[in-house]
């Protein structure tokens, strides 16, 4: 039976790691945010790598849907990453065709983190606005949906990987616990400005030590983010 998995993240996540640990299985082929030339494209924002971005991906993301995600490939499993506030502009219609994650962080994490490469980042930049929608999106339209928390990988990365191939009706495999050092020939890319980190390891780590605190517009960044993490941290596995 195939499976198309659609991982809806926001940035700064444990994305990468995820679609690297689903890469070391044998059934799956993964892919790293295919949608992100459209996004770009419709918002205008201008990312490290824009115009690189621009011209060696496709624009249209209604075309990326159809001609990528929704399409079947010789493995029986296809991962996607991708980001919720990607889908600006997008027909949502295709939810219903593919298996549904939402990937969260507490966003104080992310905010620490995305402020590093972007300055002065907003409640969209970070995703978690973005997420809340489409789990409203999800539950309007009686789409079944996953909502899953980092933090419980990084620190349980077993029992966590455990219960979300349960979820998704595939077999847990050992392999996705660990992979491979440095960059992937899958990597977008954009890998250069975003996956120094991950590049670095070779499975999750529970080292969740916050080495930084908010400061400025952050802090208030983060009291208006908490709320609708908090909303979505009561659906998780």
């Amino acid at each position: 039976m195939r499976r198309k998995i659609c991982l809806w993240s926001g940035p700064r996540n444990i994305s990468t790691a995820l679609m690297y640990s689903f890469s070391s299985r044998d059934d799956t082929i993964v892919f790293d945010e295919p949608l992100y030339a459209h996004y770009l494209y419709c918002s205008g924002i201008k990312h490290p790598g824009f115009n690189k971005i621009l011209s060696s991906y496709e624009k249209d993301g209604n075309k990326v849907v159809q001609e990528i995600i929704l399409k079947n490939y010789s493995k029986p499993i296809s991962f996607f990453k991708l980001m919720s506030h990607f889908t600006i502009n997008l027909d949502l219609d295709f939810l219903k065709e593919v298996k549904n994650i939402l990937l969260i962080r507490n966003p104080l994490d992310v905010i620490l983190s995305y402020s590093e490469i972007i300055n002065h980042p907003t409640l969209d930049d970070i995703g978690i606005l973005s997420q809340y929608k489409m789990l409203n999106y999800f539950e309007q339209n009686n789409i079944p949906f996953i909502v899953v928390d980092s933090k419980d990988i990084l620190e349980y990365p077993k029992k966590s990987l455990c219960n979300l191939c349960l979820s998704l009706d595939i077999r847990f495999d050992e392999k996705m616990l660990k992979w491979e050092k440095g960059p992937k020939y899958f990597d977008g890319i954009w890998s250069k400005y975003w996956y120094s980190s991950v590049h670095k390891t070779e499975g999750f780590s529970s080292n969740l030590s916050r080495k930084k605190k908010l400061e400025g517009n952050n802090i208030q960044l983060y009291e208006k983010a908490l709320y609708y993490y908090n909303i979505l941290k009561k659906y998780t596995l």
